[in-house]
């Protein structure tokens, strides 16, 4: 009786252990940080915090505790990246108040920045983090100084290595080449049209265009097989600009490839909704572009914006004499 009883407890903690382990294997888009519970004069604090790779979230439950005599207003939850780079719950959080002994648990969610230079060029977040610092912001009544408390956290360093080889994709962003000419170019051309009466001015950046009141800012990346990119416009001009759709484009080496298609759609976000691609003086325009290609080396591939004829002045001249090289960079 007791061999039979052994046998089954043997075979019970054999089955649970692989099952436990099948478990933990199937959730490879899961990454847990290690935490401690946190306790100042002030507050006190226990918590967890898990990280999704499908959509780049971080989850944390977090349990405060008010052990001082007044009320503590707590005013703002941020977490942050060794970098120092700091993002606010997507969801979860309101300022609130807790009294004396009182406590209060916050299931918060965020979709934090964790590459600076990656979110500029593309707009991307990037890939999650082995740690970060949840810092809780908070007043005690009678004190007008800001307190805070510090709570973090850090993935083990196996488990890190292990999701982020499942999970991570390699993107490709793009920033306007600088040493082109552009400037200059764009100015002499300026010079000769009579739509602009103010001296020119013209000024490129990696990620922005400043054309005599009109700015245009790019955030752009290829990742699998589709290039996708934003054009943010701001018309601060004396003159309106009507927008070509069918004229914008992204190629490489100067011609489309076959089996490419595009769409594109334009937002007025503010001004006139009647004729969408017109831009009036004070008009802001959003311009989302996507486009099926086949790169073969994206990180090397060097890429055209064709605007020559995508923005147009009164009396069928274009606003821009050039179109722009667009140089990659690997993430």
């Amino acid at each position: 009786m007791k061999l039979t009883f052994f046998v089954i407890f043997a075979t019970t903690l054999f089955y649970s252990c692989n099952t436990t382990n099948k478990k933990s294997k199937s959730n490879k888009n899961e990454l847990e940080y290690v935490s401690e519970p946190v306790t100042s004069g002030d507050m006190s604090a226990d918590f967890s915090l898990l990280g999704n790779a499908a959509n780049r979230e971080l989850n944390s439950q977090i349990k405060l505790t008010n052990s001082v005599n007044g009320i503590v207003d707590v005013e703002e939850i941020i977490i942050a990246t060794d970098d120092g780079i700091r993002s606010l719950p997507i969801q979860g959080f309101t300022p609130f108040s807790l009294k004396k002994g009182k406590d209060t648990s916050l299931s918060l969610k965020f979709n934090p920045t964790n590459d600076l230079k990656l979110f500029q060029m593309t707009g991307l977040p990037g890939n999650i983090k082995s740690a970060y610092t949840i810092s809780v912001s908070y007043k005690v009544a009678g004190n007008d100084n800001m307190l805070s408390l510090a709570l973090k956290s850090r993935s083990k360093k196996e488990e890190f290595i292990a999701f982020t080889k499942e999970n991570k994709i390699p993107v490709t962003g793009y920033s306007f080449n600088t040493r082109a000419g552009f400037n200059e170019i764009q100015k002499r051309y300026l010079a000769t049209l009579k739509q602009i009466t103010q001296p020119p001015f013209v000024y490129l950046s990696e990620q922005e265009i400043a054309v005599s009141g009109l700015n245009f800012r790019l955030k752009a990346y290829y990742q699998k097989d589709t290039l996708h990119a934003g054009l943010f416009i701001v018309n601060h001009a004396d003159f309106p600009v009507k927008i070509i759709p069918d004229s914008l484009d992204v190629i490489t080496d100067g011609k489309i490839l076959p089996n490419e298609s595009k769409t594109i759609t334009i937002e007025k976000i503010s001004g006139s909704q009647q004729d969408m691609a017109m831009m009036e003086k004070g008009d802001r325009v959003f311009i989302l572009f996507k486009k099926r290609m086949d790169i073969k080396t994206p990180g090397k591939t060097n890429l055209i914006l064709t605007i020559r004829k995508a923005f147009m002045l009164t009396g069928k001249k274009v606003l821009f004499d050039q179109n722009v090289q667009l140089l990659p960079k690997q993430f």
